[in-house]
């Protein structure tokens, strides 16, 4: 072959070759384009992301009553989304305020300052809720200085994730917050919320605060008008099953339950329109149709707020409270707790089938979490022959101070103790120039010959910050060195206030009975499956970030479940 014809071959495998990778990088180029087109991250939010917390719920609720649960509640949850079967609490107290935080912030009241529903304010010498606010007034209530209504998130320390949410979309996200318990619906919300709604029980109406506006928006005027908690008040609580199916409860009628009243034995049916007004609308908050009264506000506060209506992801946080109502009173074994379930698993079904109609099937994502769990019955364990009772708060505080006055001489020393929490008389040890550290220090020991008496230790202690393992770190991550006691003490595993005593229980310890809750993801971008490996509450809120392409909450400290995501 000549040098022409050679030089012809080679030009004609050329153009070839450069048409060939031209019309390959132009499909490379449309794929790709398409591609970012598809995955846009904004474009793959959801419309609507729903919060669900079930104020009290232990995790094995999901499978106690597993059998009786219907295909589109808890099994929905359970079989279409995510579980997360290991979840727990990593900080103690653990109780309602300090979890509503935690889950939505992703922070411990180490940093988002919510250390307890009620604490000790030093400045002050009183107890203090921890929503309470004095320069707003009541919006919805009949009087503006009602302390109902005198509540904001002014409390809260970080962002919440539907804080930033709202911060990413310039506030064109709504965020809608609802409970039947202030704390429950404000924490959540955050501190730039569109509203925050919570029960007021005394005139069985949904009512707010000053802090989100001026007046209840008319679609809350409205469903206040048409007297939902009286309605269901009427109708009284009855068993939803025959009482033979309650084979995972104790009887109808035991010793370990509280009881409505002193006449009123805890047996069904309960008929609560016998009280007075004021009276009933309080007991209505024990009884499981206050989680339908709050479905169908969260299902109006939807349709009228138009939630999911747009191009920009909203958030709803939604708090169901008379789980907890009803679990203190009636205690975790209880027919009547069984009954609540298998209701709220109905609630839950109407819910989402109503989300499927109204925002679209695949087009919302939603959580399901507790903000704690619960603990048997002292009196019950004590009777199956584990070490256990109860402790009377007042008689350790008196033998406390009679203590530290053998030392010191006459004074009050002990200015609060209760929850697991000692606060010092302050002022009174530098007027009587004795050390704090040596006083707290005494404290813990004297704390740690007293039966029912686990755990120990000194605020000093807690400030160092130490790297500790076990119950004690959960003690340090519940630690705010501005707010939390002098001295914080655990139960005995077993061991509980001696409030209870008259039946019922209650929460707030480190232990798996309490720390260990259900977490569920659900709906759009959420595959079905589950893990067993350890996850703590403080991953919720990092997770979320992560699924809707967020900054995380300010003072987060979790991690995105990389599970879901694989």
């Amino acid at each position: 072959m000549n040098l022409s014809k050679k030089v012809a071959v080679l030009f004609c495998v050329f153009f070839i070759q450069i048409s060939t990778f031209s019309v390959f990088s132009q499909t490379v180029i449309q794929t790709n384009s398409e591609n970012k087109i598809e995955d846009n991250p904004i474009q793959s939010r959801p419309k609507l992301v729903i919060g669900i917390v079930i104020d009290q719920m232990r995790y094995d609720y999901l499978y106690r009553f597993y059998d009786q649960y219907s295909e589109n509640g808890f099994k929905r949850l359970l079989n279409d989304g995510f579980s997360c079967e290991n979840t727990h609490y990593n900080y103690t107290p653990t109780n309602t305020a300090p979890g509503h935080a935690s889950i939505f912030t992703g922070a411990t009241p180490m940093n988002h300052g919510i250390i307890n529903n009620n604490w000790y304010s030093r400045a002050e010498d009183r107890k203090f809720y921890c929503a309470e606010d004095q320069i707003v007034e009541g919006i919805g209530t009949e009087n503006p200085e009602d302390k109902q209504g005198k509540m904001s998130p002014r409390n809260l320390k970080t962002s919440t994730i539907t804080d930033e949410l709202r911060l990413a979309t310039n506030q064109k996200a709504k965020v809608i917050g609802i409970s039947i318990k202030d704390r429950g619906a404000i924490m959540p919300a955050g501190h730039i919320a569109n509203g925050a709604y919570w029960y007021d029980g005394s005139s069985g109406k949904m009512i707010s605060s000053s802090y989100y506006f001026e007046n209840l928006p008319n679609w809350v005027t409205d469903f206040n008008k048409k007297e939902v908690a009286d309605k269901y008040i009427k109708q009284g609580w009855e068993l939803l099953l025959p009482l033979t199916e309650y084979s995972q409860s104790l009887a109808d009628e035991n010793k370990y339950e509280g009881h409505p009243t002193k006449n009123k034995k805890a047996v069904f049916p309960y008929f609560i329109d016998k009280f007075n007004e004021e009276k009933r609308y309080k007991e209505f908050l024990f009884t499981a149709s206050a989680n339908t009264f709050l479905r169908e506000f969260a299902e109006e506060a939807i349709l009228k707020e138009e939630l999911g209506k747009d191009k920009t992801t909203d958030f709803l946080t939604l708090s169901f409270s008379s789980t907890d109502y009803i679990g203190h009173r009636y205690g975790i074994y209880s027919v009547e707790v069984q009954d609540t379930y298998l209701r709220l698993d109905k609630e839950l079904a109407t819910l989402f089938e109503f989300l499927d109609k109204n925002v679209g099937e695949g087009e919302y994502t939603l959580f399901l979490t507790a903000d704690h769990a619960g603990a048997p019955s002292p009196s019950h364990l004590h009777d199956l022959q584990f070490d256990s009772d109860y402790l009377e708060w007042s008689s350790m505080k008196d033998s406390l101070n009679n203590f530290l006055i053998k030392s010191y001489g006459e004074g009050k020393f002990v200015s609060y103790l209760s929850d697991q929490d000692v606060f010092l008389n302050r002022e009174l040890l530098l007027q009587k120039n004795i050390s704090l550290q040596e006083v707290q220090q005494k404290t813990s020991e004297f704390l740690l010959t007293q039966k029912g008496i686990s755990q120990a230790i000194t605020a000093t202690e807690l400030s160092k910050q130490i790297q500790r393992t076990g119950f004690l770190q959960l003690i340090q991550n519940g630690f705010n060195p501005k707010l939390s006691p002098d001295v914080a003490f655990l139960f005995q595993s077993g061991y509980m206030d001696s409030y209870y005593k008259k039946g019922g229980t209650t929460h707030g310890t480190p232990y798996n009975y309490d720390t260990q809750v259900p977490l569920l993801f659900f709906g759009k971008n959420i595959k079905s499956g589950k893990t067993h490996r350890r996850v703590e509450i403080t991953d919720i809120a990092a997770t979320m970030a992560s699924l809707l392409y967020l900054q995380q909450p300010s003072g987060c400290i979790g991690n995105p479940i990389i599970e879901i995501f694989e």
